[in-house]
Parts: structure tokens; C-alpha cells; sequence
């Protein structure tokens, strides 16, 4: 193994901050009324995540984490922009 990890790490990662995103999901569907709280934590997890990494040395992992940190800001405006879309009226 090198210095900046495996490829495990990169994709170990991308999954954390996948499941994070796909928990946010099951809390809107089960409570509602808990979703910002979720948002406040997940907001503090994916940036806390890959600056713990990076000051461990885990490199991988915490590219793995800004990846998919990426992913879940595509993902919340794509879904938030249906939302507002839908409310347009029409």
C-alpha cells in the first residue's frame, strides 16, 4: 500500500457520505419534522469527515469524502429544485 491508502478508502468514503444522503432520505419519508435537524448534523459530517481524514493521513479516504460530499450538493439542489419547480403552480 502507498502513502495516500488504497482504493478501498476512496470508495469506503464515497459510501459514508452516500449512506449519509440516503439516510436524510428515510428520516424525510419517516419524521419530517427531524429533517433540519439532519441537515444540520450531515452538514457538519461531510465537512468534518474528510478534514479528521486529511489530518490522519488518510488521503484516500478523505478524496473519497469531498467525492462524494460533491455528490450530495448535486443531489440536495437537483431534488430542491424539483421541489421549488413543482410549486410554481401549473
Amino acid at each position: 500500500m502507498n502513502q495516500n491508502g488504497s482504493l478501498k478508502d476512496l470508495w469506503i468514503g464515497i459510501g459514508i457520505t452516500i449512506g449519509i444522503y440516503l439516510a436524510g432520505l428515510v428520516i424525510l419519508l419517516a419524521a419530517a419534522y427531524l429533517f433540519f435537524i439532519y441537515l444540520i448534523v450531515a452538514v457538519l459530517a461531510l465537512l468534518i469527515i474528510p478534514a479528521v481524514s486529511f489530518a490522519k493521513g488518510k488521503k484516500r479516504l478523505a478524496q473519497g469524502a469531498l467525492i462524494g460530499l460533491g455528490l450530495n450538493i448535486l443531489l440536495f439542489t437537483a431534488c430542491f429544485g424539483i421541489i421549488i419547480s413543482g410549486l410554481g403552480g401549473g
